[in-house]
């Protein structure tokens, strides 16, 4: 193959990473958001498929070009699909990684308050990039407080359909559920039902809840759930990497300020 000829080949194959990452944004942050929370995902993006190949997982999700046209319509996809690129471009082979090697970076929508620091949790992954940071810029967000009401009956019914073993009283809440145990930004690690502990995480799960930061509280007969933020709570905020972006700071300081110890650097394709 003559030098043309790798050329052509290298341009096709710098083109689909575009366009990979490009959807692949599309699907995981609000495309409105300023461009350099745009640029942070961009970089997260690129990492993960890059951890994915290295360790040979599933790559993140993307849309197709169809559903980004949906998304946005025939008046839009241009506009918004252009301003992607322009993240994409301008990050253009950037990755993190973390003492040299190239790292799984978790993001989530919002926060609830506080991010994790993933030890809490999982005290045998050494993954000490994903610390906890203030992000109290979270609180101003539509999604950042869910409040619902269930009755007595309602709240063991959605147990006994996740957890049919089980026996559940509906005398009082103590006896039915209870939380015994959160992490330091308070998200929920354990959940007491009758005879038996649950993880925050299936909790969740079966009530459908945007986060595990909650509460339960009985309130005039009724089962009060107070859930606090979007998402599992580790590494970028988003809403929160918008509003620094609002306020100035750059991609860089947004991924170093919910990342610790990071190095953001270019990597050959």
């Amino acid at each position: 193959m003559n030098d043309s000829g790798q050329e052509n080949v290298s341009d096709n194959l710098q083109s689909e990473d575009t366009e990979r990452l490009i959807l692949t944004i599309a699907n995981e942050i609000p495309v409105i958001y300023e461009e350099e929370a745009l640029k942070a995902q961009a970089v997260i993006a690129r990492t993960n498929f890059e951890y994915a190949k290295e360790h040979d997982q599933a790559e993140p999700e993307c849309l197709t070009r169809e559903e980004l046209r949906d998304r946005f319509g025939n008046k839009d996809f241009q506009k918004y699909y252009e301003r992607l690129k322009n993240c994409v471009e301008e990050t253009a082979g950037q990755i993190i990684t973390y003492k040299e090697n190239v790292i799984q970076l978790p993001y989530h929508f919002v926060s609830a308050g506080k991010t994790r620091k993933l030890e809490d949790a999982d005290s045998k992954k050494n993954s000490a990039y994903i610390k906890s940071v203030s992000s109290m810029s979270d609180l101003g967000s539509e999604h950042f407080l869910k409040v619902e009401f269930y009755t007595k009956k309602q709240f063991c019914n959605k147990l006994k359909s996740a957890f049919p073993d089980l026996q559940f009283s509906e005398d009082s809440l103590d006896q039915t559920a209870s939380v015994v145990k959160r992490d330091q930004a308070s998200y929920v690690l354990t959940v007491q039902l009758p005879g038996k502990k649950i993880s925050g995480e299936q909790f969740k799960n079966a009530f459908s809840l945007n986060s595990t930061c909650f509460s339960l509280k009985e309130v005039d007969d009724q089962i009060r759930i107070v859930t606090k933020g979007y998402g599992q709570g580790y590494g970028m905020s988003q809403y929160g990497a918008n509003e620094m972006a609002k306020e100035g700071s750059s991609y860089e300081q947004i991924l170093n300020y919910y990342y610790s110890g990071i190095d953001i650097t270019n990597h050959e394709q």
